[in-house]
């Protein structure tokens, strides 16, 4: 039995590649693409819900399913891949040499030519997420009422570890080289696969839930989503992308991919790069979707290099243990401030006293530190 591989045979979906530019507006740098919208879903006399999972083909297409149906998208369309999928599909992901892996409920299936799905190992939870590595896969837990959310790496053969748990679902995985970027909650993590040391990359406000992030890997640029806004981090924070854009995001190539399944729309947004290094401002996107002015966001926090009492605070809000939030203090740079008003605020906020005693700890450490030097 052949498994499903990334690859396309028809002219049809030739049409489809992205690699066919169709800019619909932006200015010199900055280019909008629409390649699925409602109206489009309405001329195909498409009427699926989808899912929030995508991903990109060898072939340079756009990957998405309902929970029946897998489609493939391009400038220029979308047809539907394969035959109806029996028993649900409920997230995917492409392993490195493309075959295409669809979790079914507890299931961990692979996709055949004849649009099945065979089951290869139970699963721990129901509603996991999952993502590709370097010949390992990860899976998540993605969604689910939980007091703890794992995150697991699966070998060949099946066998699967719990690399971590999380106090909130895990909305993204991607390796990168010996590191493993997650998001959960407000807090974008990264985890090293050698050490299995622990830092949080960047800290959002507790009210701004990271639904998905991207990586440009020509340029090492993360963006992020949360609620209706995409960021883009930088080294002294961040920048506001657009505040009407949001959903699952897939960096290809030169353009950031952006799906919303609630709105039906996948957009893809040229020229971000270059955009960012001008500083200028972004024209109105089309279809109604428009940016916003590039302008630095001061409330998201780069805590690779330094932690604040605002950040503990905010980890606090995002229901991280004292040990996680104590292991982080430890491994970071810290810039605190412990007057007896700042104690008094930082207690009313939640945080404990173990967690304001190693504040005070890792301050005098650092002090000690530069002393010495």
């Amino acid at each position: 039995m052949k498994l499903f591989r990334k690859t396309v045979l028809t002219s049809l979906l030739v049409a489809l590649a992205l690699s066919a530019h169709g800019a619909i507006s932006g200015n010199d740098t900055l280019q909008y693409e629409i390649l699925m919208n409602k109206s489009m879903l309405k001329e195909l006399n498409i009427r699926d819900a989808f899912t929030g999972t995508m991903d990109i083909t060898a072939n340079r297409l756009v990957l998405i399913s309902s929970a029946s149906q897998f489609y493939l998208v391009g400038w220029g369309g979308l047809v539907p891949f394969g035959k109806p999928v029996q028993g649900g599909i409920d997230a995917f992901a492409f392993t490195h040499d493309s075959v295409l892996m669809v979790i079914r409920k507890n299931e961990l299936c692979w996709f055949d030519s004849e649009s099945r799905l065979s089951m290869l190992y139970r699963l721990p939870d129901e509603g996991m997420g999952i993502s590709s590595g370097d010949r390992v896969m990860y899976i998540y837990n993605a969604s689910g009422i939980n007091d703890k959310y794992s995150l697991y790496v699966i070998a060949q053969g099946g066998m699967y570890s719990k690399l971590l748990e999380m106090p909130s679902p895990i909305s993204g995985v991607m390796e990168m080289g010996n590191s493993l970027l997650f998001s959960s909650g407000s807090i974008l993590f990264d985890f090293n696969l050698k050490t299995r040391e622990l830092k949080a990359m960047t800290v959002l406000p507790a009210d701004k839930q990271i639904i998905s992030f991207a990586v440009d890997k020509k340029t090492g640029r993360i963006y992020l989503s949360a609620g209706q806004e995409i960021y883009a981090l930088k080294e002294s924070g961040a920048i506001l992308i657009s505040d009407d854009l949001s959903g699952t995001l897939r960096f290809f190539e030169d353009g950031l991919i952006v799906f919303n399944p609630e709105d039906q729309t996948i957009i893809r947004i040229i020229g971000l790069e270059d955009e960012i290094a001008a500083g200028t401002n972004m024209k109105p996107a089309p279809e109604n979707i428009s940016g916003t002015n590039i302008k630095p966001v001061s409330e998201i926090r780069q805590t690779v290099n330094v932690l604040k009492n605002s950040t503990v605070i905010d980890l606090v809000k995002n229901n991280l243990s004292d040990a996680l939030i104590i292991s982080l203090i430890r491994r970071a740079k810290v810039d605190f401030s412990l007057m007896t008003d700042d104690v008094i605020e930082l207690s009313g906020k939640g945080v404990s006293p173990a967690v304001i005693m190693e504040m005070r700890q890792a301050m005098i450490r650092q002090a000690s530190e530069i002393q010495n030097r």
